[in-house]
């Protein structure tokens, strides 16, 4: 039997299912080399390569090991980003989570906006305990939308991968189940 992939919807964005016909945007938005510095993997080059993330996105899901959503604006149905988990270690109620957006979009709330979406969905459908980044210390705007939604940087994890010729520190962030609720529950009463 097949699992309907959740679709979730913001104000402004329509988080659902990858396809085929997101590899265009996809590869647009991963290979800029901007886009991708602090991702953990060098700028995609050609079509191929979209599919193949494409591709892994889909097994992730089929598998039960993560869940990628492609990012769309309401009333446009075309990739401009992409938000999920993987690692999903079910015995201990965790996963990781991790996200992308095209760089004309920048500065405009969306991620945050996703990142609130993917988070119910982690906490409430998936009944995780604890969901956990892994962000290069460079990547200031990701740490700062990370900890604006709640989570707490509980380290670095000095030359943790190797990345780019060289071999790169990573801070470790994690958020709770409980302090998604206390904080879900502060702006629901404001």
């Amino acid at each position: 039997m097949r699992v309907r992939f959740p679709i979730l919807v913001t104000d402004r964005l329509v988080l659902r299912a990858p396809r085929r016909a997101d590899a265009a945007r996809l590869l647009a938005a991963w290979s800029d080399e901007e886009t991708v510095r602090y991702f953990g993997t060098g700028p995609l080059h050609t079509r191929g390569e979209a599919l193949e993330e494409l591709q892994i996105f889909r097994v992730q899901a089929s598998s039960g090991d993560g869940i990628r959503w492609i990012l769309t604006q309401q009333g446009q149905d075309e990739y401009i980003g992409d938000i999920g988990f993987f690692d999903f270690a079910p015995e201990h109620a965790r996963a990781e989570i991790g996200f992308l957006l095209a760089r004309e979009l920048w500065g405009r709330g969306l991620m945050g906006e996703a990142l609130d979406a993917a988070l119910g969905y982690g906490f409430r459908v998936k009944c995780l305990h604890r969901v956990e980044a892994l962000v290069d210390p460079r990547n200031e705007p990701c740490l700062r939308l990370l900890q604006r939604a709640g989570f707490e940087r509980e380290g670095t994890l000095r030359e943790y991968e190797f990345e780019r010729g060289e071999f790169i520190d990573l801070v470790l962030l994690s958020l709770l189940q409980r302090e998604w609720t206390e904080r879900s529950a502060g702006r629901e009463a404001t």
